[in-house]
C-alpha cells in the first residue's frame, strides 16, 4: 500500500503541476531529445519538427526566389487567417453595416501583419535557405551508419545545432503572432463604446475545446498532463488500481524508450544522476508499477475494496468470476 500511495503522489503532483503550468509545459522536449534506436518514432510524432513545412516551403515559393507567405501556401498566415475569422465571428455586431466595417477594420490588422510576415521572410531568405540545404547533407550524410563515439557526438550536436536554428525564426514569428493577436485587441478597444464593452464583458477568447482543432503538439501536452492526473487520483484513492497502475507502467515505458541508459547511446546520462545499465530509476519505477499492478494493493486502504464487494454481489460479475476460476 506504501508503494501504490508513493507511486500515485509521484504521477498526481507532476500531472497537478503541468495543469497549473499550463502555459509553461510542453512535451516537445521530450519528444525532440529522445535517443536510442527508436527515437525516430518520436520524432515522428512532432509535427514539423524541422520546420520545413513552416519555412522551407514559403521561401521557395515565387519564382523569381523572393520569399512571400501567401495564404493557402504558409501555416503561419493559414493560422493568422484563422485567428482573424475567430475573431470576427466572436466580437462581430450583429447589425450587418457594423458587421462589415468591424470586419474591414481588423482585416486592416491582419494586412498591416501580414507584410511583415513577408518582409520576414525576405530579410532571411537566404539563411533560411542555406539552412535547408545543410539539412539535407545531414540527412544524406553517409557517417550516419558509423559507430565510432566521435562520430555519434558530431552527428548528435549537429542535428542539436540544426533543430536550434530553425526553432530561432519559428520562435520570432511566435512573437510577431503575439503581437498580432495583441494589436487585434487594441483595435477592438478603439472601436468605441461598442469594443470597450465587448472587451468588458466577454474578455478574451479563450482557446478552442474541439479537439479536432487542436495542433498534434497539443493533443500530446493534453493526452499526458490528464493521464498522468487521472493514474495519480486512481492509485492515491485505489480506485481500479490495476488499470491505473498499468497505465503509468506504460507511460514510464515510453520513458526509459526515449532516455535509455545503454553506455553506447549518446548522449550519456550526465554524471550527476548516476550510472546504469539500462536499469535507471525510471526502470524501477516502472517495475514498481507492474507489481502494484498484478497485487490486491488498491483493496488495502482503497476504493477496490469497496468495488470488489459490488461485483461479488453483481450476478453478471460474480458469475464470470465463478467461470474464470473453474477454467483455472
Amino acid at each position: 500500500m506504501a508503494l501504490r500511495l508513493g507511486l500515485g503522489c509521484h504521477f498526481l503532483y507532476e500531472g497537478v503541476w503541468k495543469i497549473k503550468h499550463k502555459d509553461e509545459f510542453t512535451a516537445a522536449p521530450f519528444l525532440t531529445q529522445a535517443k536510442g534506436p527508436v527515437s525516430w518514432v518520436f520524432y515522428a510524432m512532432m509535427e514539423d519538427i524541422n520546420g520545413r513545412e513552416r519555412l522551407e516551403a514559403v521561401v521557395k515559393a515565387k519564382a523569381d526566389k523572393k520569399a512571400d507567405a501567401p495564404a493557402g501556401a504558409n501555416p503561419f498566415a493559414d493560422r493568422w487567417k484563422g485567428i482573424l475569422d475567430d475573431f470576427v465571428a466572436y466580437y462581430a455586431p450583429a447589425d450587418p453595416d457594423a458587421r462589415q466595417q468591424f470586419q474591414r477594420a481588423m482585416q486592416s490588422v491582419y494586412d498591416e501583419f501580414h507584410k511583415k510576415l513577408n518582409a520576414y521572410f525576405d530579410n532571411n531568405q537566404e539563411q533560411i535557405l542555406a539552412h535547408f540545404q545543410s539539412l539535407d547533407r545531414f540527412e544524406n550524410d553517409k557517417e550516419r551508419y558509423q559507430n565510432a563515439p566521435f562520430q555519434k557526438q558530431r552527428r548528435w550536436d549537429r542535428m542539436m545545432e540544426l533543430r536550434r536554428e530553425s526553432d530561432a525564426w519559428i520562435a520570432d514569428l511566435d512573437v510577431l503572432e503575439k503581437a498580432y493577436v495583441n494589436k487585434l485587441y487594441a483595435e477592438l478597444g478603439n472601436s468605441g463604446d461598442y469594443g470597450k464593452e465587448q472587451l468588458k464583458t466577454r474578455g478574451r477568447m479563450s482557446g478552442s475545446w474541439n479537439p479536432l482543432r487542436w495542433s498534434r503538439i497539443e493533443l500530446i501536452n493534453f493526452a499526458v498532463t490528464y493521464s498522468l492526473t487521472a493514474i495519480g487520483v486512481c492509485l492515491m484513492l485505489g480506485f481500479f488500481t490495476p488499470l491505473a497502475a498499468l497505465g503509468g507502467a506504460g507511460f514510464m515505458c515510453f520513458v526509459v524508450m526515449t532516455q535509455p541508459a545503454w553506455p553506447t547511446i549518446y548522449p550519456p546520462d550526465p554524471a550527476v544522476v548516476g550510472h546504469a545499465l539500462l536499469v535507471n530509476k525510471d526502470f524501477i519505477e516502472m517495475l514498481a508499477l507492474l507489481v502494484v499492478s498484478a497485487t490486491a494493493a488498491g483493496r488495502w486502504g482503497g476504493l477496490d475494496f469497496f468495488l470488489a464487494r459490488m461485483m461479488a454481489h453483481c450476478p453478471i460479475c460474480s458469475r464470470f468470476c465463478k467461470s474464470s476460476e473453474k477454467t483455472e
